[in-house]
């Protein structure tokens, strides 16, 4: 599901995970959750690339495998991301969908797949695309029963 909340800030759910975007001065900041870390990536993959691609107009008829490993939870989802964006931008292609298949602790790595096409060249990005994934205020925590995560990119 998808709807403009509050200010035209973008909610996107599907049944327990999603994202939000929030405004930021210079660039794009979103907030993802999920019930499970790997819901959390997922959603927060599928946030970095909502707002710039009508995946309405993308075919997704080529598929990827992305797995990446790193330090800390916050060093797993910037090196999953930036992995997800680097494969978006090699492969010219417009990623739609994501799903997590495994992510471990300890040492902490993800491995998922990601779904997308090229984008028609007859219609235009529906937003400024991102450059590069920050560190700048990436968290990712539970609160409760929800795992949730915030990030900013660079436009």
């Amino acid at each position: 599901m998808d709807w403009r909340g509050e200010e035209g800030v973008r909610f996107v759910t599907e049944s327990s995970r999603g994202f939000r975007s929030l405004e930021h001065t210079a660039d794009k900041m979103i907030e993802a959750w999920g019930a499970t870390l790997a819901e959390l990536f997922a959603a927060a993959a599928q946030g970095m690339f909502a707002e710039s691609a009508n995946c309405a107009q993308v075919t997704p008829d080529h598929e990827w495998t992305v797995e990446v490993e790193a330090e800390t939870r916050e060093e797993l989802l910037h090196a999953w991301l930036s992995e997800l964006l680097w494969v978006s931008e090699r492969e010219e292609a417009a990623i739609c969908r994501v799903e997590v298949d495994r992510l471990e602790e300890q040492p902490w790595r993800v491995r998922g797949r990601a779904w997308g096409g090229p984008p028609p060249a007859d219609v235009p990005h529906t937003g400024a695309p991102v450059k590069a994934v920050t560190y700048h205020g990436l968290r990712v925590w539970r609160e409760g029963d929800v795992w949730k995560a915030r990030v900013v990119f660079d436009v």
